[in-house]
């Protein structure tokens, strides 16, 4: 049993199902289907913060279960995406009032589920999420973690919402421009979101964020490198040292054990039974990581398909009640 109870018609998304395996412009149409509306708005972002809920998220998928479900009862292993639902409903119906809700799921529950999709919902909400993530920005209340995803979701209104592109580009560019009062991996991400919009106009205050040294790299790259990428200077104009990633101590140590990994996995030409040449796997190819140093240490269970990994990332394989 719930502590909350969810009437109809929200309560079909405790039973909803497996969220995995599908994109933002695959999501189901809750509210057509649901026929949600702005009245269920509250429910739903309880839904999405539900600690209970949350809990059979997190519950340990090779614990013995041995516990039978009855008939109609709540099975937590379907139950456990409702919060997931619920917040594709929320964006669905463009609650502007679900963002700093869920921006504090973003930032207690940090996993991949939370980085992948929030952006998406901060997209569908679009315009009245602007003004709340550009707060959220601000705070000291948000962690950097959380920011870089809140930055994220500010490109994806300016992507889904062209006319909104201006706006997003001058609360993006006006947040760089307090570099010193974020974390540079928070940098790194506006940075990004700035390159991804192709805010050329905002190139001043990408300079600047990068002469203070306050720009994590690993999100875009040197500043060099974006000036060529955005094509206001020519890969001629710097030599092969400032067109590259600059890493910091720890980045370095964390990119030597990636390299050391991938050198030890490779396989021989011997142990493939073909004369096939290494670089015809791109083992010898410099690995693209330029979001995992602000995530790395983060929860990721259970995995959407094709994101995370390892044997506890997809809970419902192999898993099921009794019946």
């Amino acid at each position: 049993m719930l502590n909350q109870t969810y009437t109809a018609p929200l309560n079909r998304l405790l039973s909803y199902g497996d969220a995995r395996g599908s994109s933002a412009k695959d999501w189901p149409n809750y509210v057509q289907e649901l026929g949600l509306t702005a009245e269920h708005i509250p429910a739903l972002i309880q839904m999405a913060e539900d600690d209970q809920l949350w809990s059979f998220f997190f519950a340990d998928p090779d614990a013995p279960d041995n516990e039978p479900v009855e008939e109609g009862a709540l099975d937590p292993d379907i139950a456990l995406w409702a919060p997931i639902h619920a917040w594709r409903a929320l964006g669905q119906l463009q609650a502007a009032e679900a963002v700093k809700p869920l921006a504090q799921v973003l930032q207690q529950r940090d996993i991949d589920w939370c980085w992948e999709e929030l952006p998406d919902v901060f997209g569908l909400i679009g315009a009245e999420a602007i003004a709340p993530l550009d707060e959220l920005l601000s705070t000291d209340n948000i962690d950097y973690n959380s920011k870089i995803t809140l930055a994220s979701g500010l490109t994806h209104i300016a992507q889904a919402f062209p006319d909104q592109r201006d706006r997003c580009v001058e609360v993006i560019t006006r947040q760089l421009s307090h570099y010193d009062n974020h974390h540079i991996s928070v940098n790194g991400a506006l940075v990004l979101a700035l390159f991804k919009l192709k805010a050329v106009e905002s190139a001043a205050v990408m300079a600047a964020a990068y002469e203070a040294g306050k720009v994590d790299e690993m999100f875009v790259g040197s500043w060099p490198r974006v000036q060529v990428d955005l094509g206001l200077k020519q890969a001629s104009d710097f030599t092969a040292e400032e067109l590259s990633i600059h890493y910091t101590p720890e980045q370095e140590k964390l990119m030597a054990n990636i390299r050391a990994y991938v050198n030890r996995h490779q396989p021989s030409a011997a142990e493939l039974g073909l004369p096939i040449k290494r670089e015809a796997f791109g083992f010898d190819k410099p690995p693209n990581f330029k979001d995992i140093a602000a995530q790395s240490g983060s929860q990721k269970l259970p995995s959407k398909s094709g994101f995370g990994s390892g044997a506890k990332s997809s809970r419902k394989q192999g898993k099921k009640k009794k019946r």
